[in-house]
């Protein structure tokens, strides 16, 4: 083999891997440690209890359930409970709607740490009225969502892998082409 060839190989081989690492990190799959959640009711008044029961927590990790009036950030909660979740990741939550609540749109949440005391590595919300809502259905102006915060390197490695392999595909046709 000569010196050129090896180097095509090494490339070959480097595309090879940044095109089905991908494949491998997404075998674990986002929607296997996503938290999803559902609640017992979503009209509510101030003092009203509510029931959240949840899955896909990570196992050992408290789970902190909120009602907040921003789903996304979670910032400045009117109240919180923390609940451990079992060992399939399962966990509940009885959450009182305080009586200070206004009459409006609000969200209970659901997040979790990675663990080490980090910020929220995943969470999600469900919509909730306090009272009334006017306007439009609820579900439609606080749907349910959520999933895990960050990017994740699975699309830079996917567009990586691929621009990789045309520059390989590419330079094995111009060597081919001098042979």
């Amino acid at each position: 083999m000569t010196r050129g060839h090896g180097r095509w190989v090494f490339v070959l081989v480097l595309g090879l891997w940044l095109s089905l690492t991908p494949i491998a990190l997404a075998g674990q799959g986002i929607d296997d440690f996503t938290i999803r959640m559902t609640l017992s009711r979503t009209m509510v008044a101030p003092g009203d209890a509510i029931q959240a029961t949840g899955s896909g927590a990570v196992a050992g990790v408290a789970v902190d359930v909120l009602i907040v009036q921003d789903p996304s950030s979670g910032a400045n909660p009117l109240t919180s409970t923390q609940v451990m979740p079992d060992a399939n990741g399962n966990f509940s939550a009885t959450i009182t709607v305080p009586g200070t609540a206004t009459t409006g749109r609000y969200a209970v949440r659901a997040e979790q740490p990675p663990g080490n005391g980090g910020l929220v590595d995943q969470y999600y919300w469900v919509g909730i009225c306090v009272n009334q809502c006017t306007g439009e259905s609820l579900s439609s102006l606080l749907p349910e969502t959520g999933g895990p915060l960050g990017g994740g390197a699975t699309l830079p490695l996917i567009l990586s892998g691929l621009l990789v392999s045309g520059l390989v595909a590419g330079g094995l046709r111009r060597a081919a082409h001098s042979a």
